[in-house]
C-alpha cells in the first residue's frame, strides 16, 4: 500500500493544499509550515482509531477557528487521500470503489478514460478516501466521517463510509514524536502496543475479562489496609444516618481502577529495568534514548506481524543518536511499504535521494504545497555530502551565505561573533540567531549552482567571492544571489593581510610563530620568520604567506578572533551588517492556527 497524494482544505492554518508523495518520503520545511498538520490530516483520513474518539475534531482544527461562515452556514474541513499499490484483498473487497492513478502525471484518470488509458504501464488501480468534518448546529457538536469518493453519489444518496476494519487493512500507523512514549508504550487505543495486540490472533476479550476479575479479587484488597479500612468504616456509619445502604459490612470499597477496559488502558504502565539497576521503574524514567529504542523494537515487531504498513512519524531524531537514526530510516525503507517522516536531522536526510525529499511550503494566503528538491548543477555525491553538514540547518533557517572555501567560512563565522561583541546590543543580530547558514562551496566554480539551488528552495542567498576577471561569470553570480560582495583580492587570506589593522597582524604573527604547526621552509630560511622590527609592508607580506600556507587550518580564524569591529576588513563588515538588516531582529514563529508567538527558548540547529 502506498499514499500517492493528500489534499487539504480549511484545516488548521491551511486554506488549501496538495502534497504528492514520491514513495518513501522525508518532509522538510521551516517551523510551523505545516508538517504536523499534514501528518494529522493523514491520521484523520486513514487512522483506524481517530474517528472513534469522542471528539475527532474541535474548534482548533478549523481554519482560523471559524466553523461557521458569515451567514451561519457550517464550514467543512475536507481532506482527501489517494492510495495505490493495493493488496489483493483490498483490491477485491473494494473493487466497486476503484479509480486509476497515472504515476507519470500524478493525477487520477478521468471517469471517461478509455480502456487503452487504463491498461497503460504507468496507470495503476487506486482508492480515493475522503474526510469531512463540520459543526452540527442542531446537536451542538462537531461531526466527522470518512468515505469512499468513488463512485460519486447524487444529492440525498448515502455515501459509503470507510470502516475501522477497512482502515486497518490499509495499514496506516502514525507516531507523534512529542508523545513517543505514551503513543508507543501505553495500552491506550492507537498505541504501538495496542496495534500489536490487534495484529495478534489471541482472544483480547478474555485477556481483559481475566485481568478485571483478578483486580476485583485482589488479596489482600486495597481497602483491607487498616488505615484505609478505619476511614471507610467511619464513612459507612455516617452515611447510614441519611440513606439506606447494603447490609454488607464493607459497603465502601477501593479498587485499583474503575474496572473497565478503558480505565485499564489509561492506568496500565509498562515498567522496565535499566542496565545499571535491577529495580523496575515506569518506562518514562528509563531515559529518552531507551524509550525511542523500545519504539524501534516495537516497529520491528509490527513489521513481522503485518504484511503491509504505511508508517508516518514526526522527527525520529528526537533523543536518538545519529547511528540509531540511520538504522531506523534504513529499517523503515526496507520493511515498510511506505514511510513518511518529517525531520530536521541531516542524518535522516542523507538516507534519501533528492527525488524523495519533499519541501513543504506555505504561502501568505494559506495555500500549502509540497515540491521535490531539484538539484541543478550540483553532483549527487556533493549534494549528499552537504546534506550532513548544512542542508538541514539551512532548511530551518532564513538564508545562506555561500563562500568559496573553508577559510572563507571560518572568517565569516568569526567576524560575525566579533561584531556581536563589539557593537551595541540590539544593533547587530548574529548569524545563528538570524537563521543564516554559511556554506562553503568548494571553489568559485560551485558558487553559481549553489546559489541557484538555495534560491530555488525559497531561501535568501548571499555570497562572498574572490576577484573574478570574467565579467560574464560575475554577472551570473550576481544574478543567482540576492546580494553579493566581490573581493578585490584573489583569496580571503590576502584580504585579511591587507586590511586587518597592522597591530592585530603583528600580535597574531608573534603568537602564531610559537605554534607547533607554524610553517617553516628549510630551503628558504627566514621565509616565515616573524621579525618585530620589520616594517609594516614586510609584516603584511609575511602574513599573506603564513595564511596561504596554512589555508583551512584555522589560522585565518585565529587572526579574526584578535580583531575588534574597527579592525575587520570593510567588505566583510558591510556584508554582515547588510545581512543583519535583512533578517528578522526578533525570533518569532507562526503557530498552526496562524497566530504569532515569540520563542522563549532558542534551540541550536543541528549541524
Amino acid at each position: 500500500m502506498r499514499i500517492r497524494r493528500l489534499k487539504l482544505a480549511n484545516f488548521r492554518a491551511v486554506v488549501d493544499g496538495e502534497v504528492v508523495f514520491p514513495g518513501h518520503t522525508v518532509i522538510i520545511g521551516g517551523n510551523s509550515v505545516g508538517k504536523s498538520t499534514l501528518c494529522d490530516a493523514l491520521d484523520l483520513v486513514l487512522g483506524p482509531d481517530r474517528l472513534s474518539r469522542t471528539t475527532a475534531i474541535d474548534e482548533h482544527d478549523f481554519l482560523e477557528r471559524r466553523y461557521l461562515d458569515a451567514d451561519g452556514t457550517p464550514i467543512r474541513i475536507e481532506l482527501e487521500v489517494v492510495i495505490t499499490d493495493l493488496t489483493e484483498d483490498v483490491f477485491t473487497k473494494f473493487r466497486t470503489h476503484l479509480e486509476y492513478w497515472n504515476t507519470s502525471t500524478n493525477q487520477l484518470l478521468d471517469e471517461m478514460a478509455s480502456p487503452e488509458d487504463v491498461d497503460s504501464d504507468n496507470v495503476v488501480p487506486s482508492l480515493r478516501i475522503k474526510f469531512e468534518g463540520a459543526y452540527d448546529i442542531e446537536e451542538d457538536e462537531f461531526s466527522a466521517e470518512t468515505y469512499f469518493a468513488s463512485p460519486p453519489v447524487e444529492d440525498g444518496e448515502r455515501r459509503e463510509r470507510v470502516s475501522r476494519a477497512a482502515k486497518r487493512q490499509f495499514g496506516f500507523i502514525y507516531l507523534r514524536a512529542l508523545r513517543t512514549g505514551a503513543r508507543a508504550l501505553s495500552l491506550e487505543r492507537g498505541s504501538l502496543l495496542d496495534v500489536i495486540l490487534k495484529l495478534k490472533e489471541d482472544d483480547r476479550s478474555a485477556m481483559w475479562e481475566q485481568t478485571l476479575a483478578s483486580m476485583e479479587d485482589l488479596d489482600p484488597a486495597i481497602d483491607a489496609i487498616p488505615q484505609l479500612r478505619a476511614i471507610l468504616d467511619q464513612i459507612d456509619r455516617r452515611v447510614r444516618r441519611f440513606v439506606g445502604l447494603s447490609a454488607d459490612d464493607r459497603t465502601f470499597r477501593l479498587y485499583p481502577s474503575a474496572l473497565t477496559r478503558e480505565s485499564l488502558r489509561r492506568s496500565i504502565t509498562l515498567f522496565g529495568s535499566s542496565e545499571r539497576s535491577n529495580t523496575p521503574v515506569p518506562y518514562w524514567r528509563l531515559g529518552s534514548g531507551v524509550i525511542n529504542s523500545m519504539v524501534f523494537s516495537l516497529l520491528t515487531f509490527i513489521a513481522e506481524l503485518k504484511s503491509n504498513v504505511i508508517f508516518a512519524m514526526e522527527e525520529p531524531e528526537i533523543a536518538i543518536p545519529p547511528h540509531t537514526q540511520r538504522r531506523i530510516v534504513q529499517f523503515l525503507q526496507g520493511r515498510m511499504d511506505q514511510s513518511i517522516l518529517t525531520t530536521h536531522s541531516p542524518f535522516v536526510l542523507e538516507q534519501y535521494a533528492p527525488a524523495d525529499v519533499v519541501l513543504l511550503e506555505r504561502a501568505d494566503d494559506g495555500v500549502v504545497s509540497g515540491r521535490r528538491i531539484e538539484v541543478t548543477g550540483i553532483k549527487a555525491k556533493t549534494y549528499k555530502g552537504n546534506l550532513r553538514r548544512v542542508l538541514a540547518e539551512a532548511m530551518l533557517g532564513n538564508a545562506v551565505i555561500c563562500v568559496e572555501g573553508i577559510s572563507d567560512a571560518e572568517v565569516v563565522h568569526t567576524a560575525s561573533a566579533v561584531l556581536e561583541k563589539s557593537t551595541q546590543e540590539g544593533t547587530y543580530t548574529p548569524l545563528d540567531l538570524s537563521g543564516v547558514t554559511v556554506v562553503h562551496c568548494e571553489g568559485d566554480g560551485a558558487l553559481l549552482p549553489y546559489g541557484q539551488f538555495f534560491s530555488g528552495i525559497g531561501l535568501k542567498t548571499y555570497a562572498f567571492y574572490d576577484r573574478q576577471k570574467n565579467a560574464a561569470i560575475r554577472d551570473q553570480i550576481e544574478d543567482a544571489f540576492d546580494s553579493v560582495w566581490g573581493l578585490e583580492q584573489t583569496g580571503i587570506e590576502y584580504l585579511l593581510a591587507e586590511e586587518v589593522s597592522i597591530d592585530v597582524i603583528r600580535n597574531f604573527l608573534s603568537t602564531a610563530s610559537g605554534w607547533d604547526n607554524y610553517p617553516h621552509n628549510a630551503m628558504t630560511p627566514g621565509l616565515y620568520t616573524y621579525e618585530p622590527d620589520a616594517d609594516d609592508d614586510a609584516v603584511r607580506e609575511l602574513c599573506k604567506r603564513v595564511l596561504k600556507r596554512r589555508k583551512g587550518s584555522g589560522y585565518a580564524q585565529a587572526l579574526v578572533e584578535l580583531c575588534s569591529n574597527d579592525d575587520l576588513p570593510g567588505i566583510v563588515v558591510e556584508g554582515l551588517e547588510r545581512i543583519s538588516e535583512d533578517m528578522p531582529s526578533e525570533l518569532s514563529t507562526v503557530v498552526e492556527d496562524g497566530s504569532h508567538e515569540v520563542d522563549d527558548e532558542l534551540t541550536a540547529p543541528v549541524s
